[in-house]
């Protein structure tokens, strides 16, 4: 019998190896494979995992800022945010390791004006973030701040996953 991340790799055969090894293999080490219940639910942005094995997939390189995005990324940028520069002890302040990866994001954007990594978005409007809220957070953080500003490439990487057309989330 083949290990649960070869038999998600036979579904998602078409994913972007980059989006399945950073993203995918994570998820299945911590939440099991085959995907049930509300974490793979919410992992998936609401798309059943046959849907996901349909989406088309681009690497693209989008102003992250301007993207009009879903109300619950938005909810989890503004609570990434409040925990992070506005010292709330919200439940995402509670994420493990969340101080750590946002100060690793800001070294990296500070040397190099770019995010690490391709964030994972699904197309839009709205835009859903699959992989890259912290990121995202510390790059809107950025590029609202008149005095960081500059030092933040606006265009960013970005793998954009498109469902099809009559898919329901």
């Amino acid at each position: 019998m083949s290990s649960p991340i070869n038999q998600a790799r036979v579904l998602f055969a078409s994913m972007p190896d980059e989006v399945f090894n950073d993203w995918l293999v994570e998820r299945i080490k911590s939440a099991g494979w085959p995907p049930s219940g509300p974490r793979w639910n919410a992992l998936l942005g609401g798309y059943t995992p046959e849907t996901w094995a349909t989406f088309l997939w681009s690497q693209e390189e989008l102003d992250l800022y301007d993207l009009a995005y879903s109300e619950e990324a938005i909810r989890i940028i503004k609570g990434l945010s409040a925990a992070r520069f506005g010292g709330v002890d919200n439940a995402y302040a509670s994420i493990e390791g969340s101080p750590e990866r946002m100060r690793r994001i800001y070294q990296h954007i500070k040397s190099t004006k770019k995010l690490p990594g391709s964030v994972v978005l699904i197309d839009g409007p709205p835009w859903e973030i699959i992989d890259g809220c912290h990121r995202i957070t510390m790059y809107v953080g950025w590029v609202r701040d008149q005095e960081l500003a500059s030092g933040v490439d606006r265009v960013q990487k970005a793998w954009v996953a498109r469902p099809p057309r009559n898919a329901q989330a």
